[in-house]
């Protein structure tokens, strides 16, 4: 009796723990009330909420299959166990919670509902449909059940739906959490950035001072170019959470955006002493170190660009970043190699077949870098980079018509580019062009930014 008295007791104290948001107190009162009754599913299930706020979701699963197999046809813990089993990739398992619910009671919405996030993970979005209408026949107006298809939506990048549907969510429940986010989120994504702004904005009024909103909204500001305010949201992330490493990160962006690179450099230090593995962060330090100039700075570049380039795998962007990069350091072996690797995993991609081009110009390999930028535009005829860069290297070869050919070319495309009506300018004056090529071929351009 002393004992179950006892434990009755510790579940009384987690319960106010756990109301006061002190969930490890909570946990620890919990376990020791089941160790003396470890026959109480509902004890368990608690553990298993109290857990979950902690968001330690595994141990979260462990104690919610304790209650199950305790109480197997508690809807409530079995629907907690689904969603947690879904938290941590296990789709099977979770889908197997929600169709025993379904067959205890089939009139428990939240086993509708919560699949369609299930599918949605699994990238099953025909099932997820499927389960938003079973939804909608036992509760019709559920916001989480249009917010939940939304993201649906999303992930197949079908924004204008998505958008429809979380719009839906509000006007069920003018205050669903996220809602405003997601919308943010779906305008951001198809470049609408204003409006954007205006829903994370509004996403902040609704939920304080949300780090995550701060962060998004920040990114927004610096795309638009406010950089003063982009700057107040990540400082005051940081405020409420002083190790938020994506703050320090975009601090770091921001900072090489004003050309201000030491504290750039800083940014970036901190997020290596927070998360060593952050994808990106060696490639903005390696900037950052390259636009302060020097030997030294230029060396440290050099290895963590190597770095970056051992964690980066196949993406894309981030090889072609470092490829450039690479070049910057003058490891020309190196970015040819990177840019080699960007073509084979995108060989129609007209920007990596120019890139790869100027790394074979810079080395000297003149006919290797024809080659790649005639191919670059047979996919983009009207590319005035790769145009401007064939007219140098026929003019480093002596062919000054085919050089003068290229260079018109791209006049027509850019007649504004102070670049190319330079190369212009001279290749038309015949007697001179002889002594201008030597300071002409080192002006090798690689971002579409020169034009």
């Amino acid at each position: 009796m002393n004992e179950w008295i006892n434990g009755e007791s510790r579940v009384e104290r987690a319960q106010q723990l756990y109301r006061q948001g002190r969930w490890l107190e909570a946990a620890a009162e919990l376990r020791a009330a089941i160790e003396g009754n470890p026959y109480n599913a509902a004890w368990h299930f608690n553990l298993g909420l109290t857990l979950e706020a902690l968001e330690d979701y595994d141990a979260a699963c462990r104690a919610y299959r304790q209650a199950t197999e305790l109480d197997p046809t508690d809807i409530e813990t079995l629907n907690c166990l689904g969603v947690n089993l879904t938290r941590i990739g296990q789709y099977a398992g979770s889908l197997r919670c929600f169709e025993r619910i379904e067959k205890i009671d089939a009139t428990y919405e939240p086993c509708y509902c919560n699949r369609i996030v299930t599918y949605t993970e699994m990238g099953q979005h025909c099932e997820a449909e499927l389960m938003f209408y079973m939804a909608r026949q036992v509760v019709d107006e559920c916001p989480l059940c249009y917010f939940n298809i939304g993201s649906s939506f999303y992930a197949r990048r079908d924004y204008t739906r998505a958008i429809d549907c979380w719009q839906r969510t509000l006007e069920i429940d003018a205050t669903h959490p996220q809602a405003h986010a997601r919308i943010a989120d779906a305008y951001w994504a198809t470049g609408k950035l204003a409006e954007a702004r205006e829903h994370y904005q509004v996403e902040l009024e609704l939920s304080g001072n949300d780090a995550d909103a701060l962060l998004d909204l920040g990114e927004v500001l610096l795309e638009m170019g406010d950089l003063e305010g982009a700057e107040a949201k990540f400082r005051t992330a940081l405020k409420l959470s002083p190790d938020i490493v994506s703050a320090y990160y975009c601090l770091g962006e921001l900072h090489q955006k004003r050309g201000d690179f030491t504290a750039a450099e800083c940014c970036y230090r901190k997020v290596l002493q927070l998360d060593p593995d952050c994808g990106g962060v060696h490639a903005g330090l390696a900037r950052a170190l390259l636009s302060q100039g020097g030997r030294a700075n230029r060396d440290q570049a050099a290895r963590h660009l190597i770095a970056e380039m051992r964690r980066c795998g196949d993406d894309l962007q981030t090889l072609q970043d470092i490829g450039e990069l690479l070049i910057e350091a003058r490891l020309n072996d190196k970015a040819h190699s990177v840019l080699t690797r960007v073509v084979e995993i995108a060989p129609d991609d007209a920007h990596a077949l120019h890139n790869l081009a100027v790394s074979c110009f810079i080395m000297d390999d003149l006919d290797q870098g024809i080659r790649h930028c005639r191919k670059a535009l047979k996919i983009k005829p009207e590319y005035p980079l790769a145009l401007y860069n064939l007219a140098l290297a026929h003019m480093q070869k002596g062919q000054d018509t085919r050089a003068r050919r290229y260079a018109q070319r791209a006049m027509i495309i850019a007649p504004q580019d102070a670049s190319i009506r330079q190369l212009s300018a001279k290749l038309g004056v015949g007697g001179l062009l002889s002594r201008l090529r030597t300071k002409l071929v080192s002006r090798w351009q690689r971002r579409d930014s020169a034009c």
